[in-house]
């Protein structure tokens, strides 16, 4: 179910990012927010002022840092037409700077425009998610991107999660001729299983090998382990590598070595 709430987490975020709207449609579930471990695209992102330099520092792989880098997974048509929109108007901006993730000046002005990348621009989408998680003020420049590509971005992915959620058959209790009927018509199941003695939700779509990881209301990930197909020897091989599923018809199925 979802609610028409205005949190106190996206006031502070409209607030840094000085945006005023009357509603968010916010699900209950919400991603987990933790540390940031790595960059979506290469290592080159846009800024607007000289002394802004991508720090890894804070929770801030959440729901957007998910987004921007698995959402591509599911709609990659999407995904670039949202990055070369980015880049247009990124172009129309007076002065860019191109920068390496170490903090050097790569290119400005004119020549950094004609050097933009689709990574270059996950980078910064990702440099301004940690900028408004941090605290940290945004400029004009990226109040403008994060409104008119972050927030849809974000509310792309989000729906995407929901779809998973609603649309998911629970295979508890299921024996293995049942489940493996769901899986041959591409329905959607959840299951339970235990990873690093952490009891978790997973809900697999084995018509892309797209699989949601959750705890509660809390969401982990949303994410294809094929990434260009539906090879579900994959998904065998990656639940081997630690997660001891529950349901033992799902782990003959697919073949889990836990």
């Amino acid at each position: 179910m979802e609610k028409q709430i205005l949190s106190e987490e996206f006031r502070r975020m409209q607030k840094l990012a000085g945006i005023i709207t009357e509603s968010y449609y916010i699900s209950e579930d919400d991603f987990k927010n933790s540390p940031d471990e790595d960059s979506p695209g290469n290592k080159q992102l846009i800024v607007f002022k000289e002394d802004d330099d991508y720090e890894v520092q804070g929770n801030t792989h959440g729901e957007l840092s998910h987004a921007i880098k698995h959402y591509g997974e599911f709609n990659p048509n999407d995904l670039n037409s949202k990055l070369n929109s980015a880049i247009d108007y990124i172009k129309s901006t007076p002065n860019p700077i191109l920068k390496s993730r170490e903090g050097s000046v790569i290119a400005s002005g004119d020549n950094a425009k004609k050097q933009l990348t689709p990574n270059a621009v996950l980078n910064t989408f990702d440099f301004i998610n940690d900028k408004i998680l941090n605290n940290q003020n945004l400029n004009p420049e990226e109040e403008e991107i994060k409104t008119k590509f972050l927030d849809e971005l974000n509310d792309s992915y989000n729906k995407l999660v929901q779809d998973y959620i609603s649309d998911a058959s629970n295979i508890d209790g299921m024996g293995e001729d049942e489940i493996k009927k769901l899986i041959d018509s591409k329905k959607k199941i959840s299951f339970k299983g235990n990873y690093k003695g952490r009891d978790n939700e997973y809900i697999l779509d084995p018509s892309t090998t797209g699989l949601l990881a959750k705890q509660g209301n809390n969401i982990f990930t949303l994410f294809r382990i094929d990434k260009k197909g539906n090879d579900l020897n994959k998904v065998g091989t990656y639940f081997s590598r630690g997660v001891e599923v529950s349901n033992s018809g799902l782990k003959n199925i697919l073949n889990i070595q836990v």
